[in-house]
């Protein structure tokens, strides 16, 4: 088939959970299909041809959005019914050469990434389109707790309003509606009567993340991610601040790690504490992971898989998450997984496996497995897999007829 592939960023280089499952989802689909990203970008076209991956026969339509343009958005978006993070990404050059391509016949497909990207997909009623929705942005807004007078608190009830119903909308508009976890799949069930929604999670490529034998920092803590991202802002302030104090009763010595991407200020602050280590921009964090003893995602709020811990269990180091986090990996994540329920039951979790060495072993094993059964690219594409052959059978049909 020919498909038509919309993204709200350059997936390139795949760093966070976005731009990995944008980057692994696109060198899959060009096994069997051919592919035209359609993209926007903050950057000049003079950047974009070294941020191209080894990803043979994609071809790329690129569009700059610049900062005066995201700054007219923004300031649209006060008199738009639309959700701000919609509304910011418009972008007349890209819909104008959709229209022309799809109206051509280029394309036998529309492949929309997340609803920031929806609204070019709604006048073309005459093509198949999938949604990778990923999250469920409306239940990330749902759990997050009651933020200060800042822009960004004072937006938050306005754009949770708007999400609400527009999610509820959006997904009317495709033919089938991808989530990456079992609780968005849940939640939007609940809302909407329409029966085109399909899990599929986000993978990981085990190749590039072996389990790991070898020495390890026997009292190390490790936080990692896109640490501008919001909910991994909070979480890493959160742990430093009401978990690890807690644990360093057990044991003085424990040290927590926050290894990741654009740490802001906040969280850049959390080294002038006792015994905590910020580490930016790392260049390769699997070895951060693996030299840790044990991997945590304190997750108050937001939704979707934590690719972190794919990445950790598929290393080979233990896990202790929030029941919000563990419940995106199924009746088999708590298994893998150990659950920090408040404060104090997260502490006491990561003791035990700081303190018990056959313990942690069992984990680790464990984990592995799970990554393995469930959480391969291959496995977890194959819905979308049997989607795309239903559409190529019916577009086989059509034309005999």
């Amino acid at each position: 088939m020919r498909i038509a592939y919309l993204t709200a960023r350059h997936p390139f280089p795949p760093i966070g959970g976005d731009r990995v499952r944008v980057y692994h989802t696109l060198r899959h689909l060009l096994r069997s299909h051919e592919v035209t990203l359609y993209t926007l970008a903050s950057a000049p076209p003079s950047r974009w041809a070294s941020q191209h991956p080894d990803l043979p026969g994609l071809e790329q339509e690129s569009f700059q959005l610049t900062k005066a343009a995201f700054a007219w958005n923004s300031a649209a978006a006060v008199f738009s019914d639309l959700p701000l993070q919609v509304k910011l990404y418009q972008c007349s050059d890209l819909f104008r050469k959709l229209d022309a391509d799809i109206r051509g016949g280029a394309f036998d497909l529309l492949f929309v990434h997340l609803i920031r990207m929806a609204e070019y997909a709604r006048p073309f009623k005459a093509i198949p389109r999938i949604l990778d929705m990923t999250d469920s942005i409306h239940l990330h807004y749902t759990r997050m707790p009651h933020l200060s007078l800042t822009l960004q608190g004072l937006a938050a009830p306005i754009e949770r309003t708007r999400l609400q119903r527009y999610e509820a909308a959006v997904c009317s508009w495709f033919d089938h509606v991808l989530l990456a976890s079992p609780l968005d799949l849940a939640w939007l069930q609940s809302r909407r009567s329409e029966r085109n929604l399909v899990l599929c999670p986000t993978g990981i490529e085990i190749g590039a993340f072996p389990f790991y034998v070898g020495d390890f920092h026997p009292n190390r803590i490790i936080f990692v991610g896109k640490l501008d991202y919001l909910p991994n802002t909070d979480a890493a302030i959160y742990f430093a601040r009401e978990i690890l104090p807690r644990i360093r009763r057990a044991i003085p010595n424990a040290e927590f790690v926050v290894a990741g991407w654009n740490p802001p200020g906040a969280v850049r602050k959390l080294a002038r504490e006792p015994n905590v280590r910020v580490l930016p921009n790392v260049a390769d964090l699997r070895v951060e992971i693996t030299q840790s003893a044990v991997s945590v995602a304190p997750m108050r709020f937001g939704s979707g898989i934590q690719v972190k811990i794919l990445e950790s269990l598929a290393l080979g180091t233990p896990a202790v998450a929030t029941e919000s986090v563990i419940g995106a990996f199924g009746e088999e994540g708590k298994k893998a997984i150990l659950v920090g329920r408040n404060p104090d039951d997260f502490a006491e979790k990561v003791v035990s496996i700081l303190k018990d060495c056959a313990a942690r072993e069992r984990l680790r094993q464990s984990g592995r497995r799970l990554i393995e059964r469930r959480f391969q690219w291959g496995q977890v594409l194959a819905p979308l897999d049997r989607i795309l052959d239903g559409l190529a059978e019916k577009r086989f049909e059509a034309r005999q007829c």
